[in-house]
């Protein structure tokens, strides 16, 4: 008993001691340095999906929202013309986009009589206020022409799943495809952080034969859903997978991902979407 007792006044004293070494650490992270960041979109079914999106990076630690668009930028984009093996932009093709400036959505540049074209590439060039440029190239190739389209339901407890399969033509050459889903009656989509799902994909491993898209994780019955199905280039590509598997790296202090940007002076996207849009009633 005597030395169980002599036991545990030793574990109670080392425990003192121990708590008495506690000293807070301070660790010092800087401020991560500030970039710009540019989203942008062309193609030629919606004019709604036509925008140049300009932000900055957010410090973690500082995060503002307020000073996270970017306004009063000149912003153009240029029609340009292939030649041979040459692309001439020329400024009679030139296009202005605005800032929606003083409302919630300024930052965002937009020009309704904007259309984009098919087979075609065009330039973006922003300055900003400060004499910061941004320049990027992309081209719209041709939209997806889809075969055939078909859904079926299977029980799910209390619900029926709703699956749905769609089927296109790819070509001989190298294709890049982006779906975006968004469930509900919408006529349009205005602007694509809007879409609900996701998917990036190309031809590496179906190419020059039928090309099927299986929609996996399940709609419920009665779902309407509008479906957004483009061909993009190969750069734009490698941006929107780089950036889903940068979203998906499990948070800010995880090991950080390579966004493969098509932007210079900026990171980001400047993307030709080739449109194909279809609505899709589930029941």
């Amino acid at each position: 008993m005597k030395k169980a007792i002599i036991k545990y006044v030793i574990l109670f004293i080392a425990t003192i001691q121990l708590a008495a070494c506690e000293k807070e650490i301070k660790i010092n992270i800087p401020a991560s340095k500030e970039e710009l960041v540019v989203e942008a979109s062309i193609n030629q079914l919606s004019p709604t999906l036509n925008y140049v999106i300009l932000s900055k990076t957010m410090d973690y630690f500082n995060p503002s929202l307020s000073l996270l668009a970017v306004r009063n930028a000149k912003v153009f984009i240029t029609e340009g013309n292939i030649v041979g093996s040459d692309t001439i932009f020329d400024v009679a093709n030139q296009t202005q986009f605005f800032d929606l400036v003083d409302s919630l959505f300024s930052g965002i540049y937009v020009n309704p009589l904007f259309t984009g074209k098919v087979e075609t590439p065009y330039k973006l060039d922003v300055e900003l206020v400060d004499g910061r440029k941004i320049t990027s190239k992309t081209f719209i190739p041709k939209p997806v022409v889809i075969d055939s389209m078909h859904y079926w339901f299977e029980p799910n407890n209390k619900d029926t799943s709703a699956y749905f399969y769609l089927q296109w033509q790819d070509g001989p050459e190298q294709n890049n495809y982006r779906v975006v889903l968004k469930k509900g009656f919408i006529p349009f989509l205005t602007g694509w952080g809007y879409g609900d799902r996701f998917y990036s994909f190309d031809d590496a491993l179906i190419n020059n034969q039928p090309r099927p898209f299986l929609m996996l994780n399940p709609f419920k019955y009665g779902d309407t859903v509008n479906i957004y199905l483009s061909q993009i280039g190969r750069p734009e590509y490698l941006f929107w997978d780089s950036f889903r598997n940068a979203a998906n790296n499990g948070g800010p202090f995880a090991t950080p991902v390579s966004v493969k940007s098509n932007v210079n002076g900026a990171i980001g996207s400047f993307t030709g979407y080739a449109l194909t849009q279809e609505q899709i009633i589930l029941r």
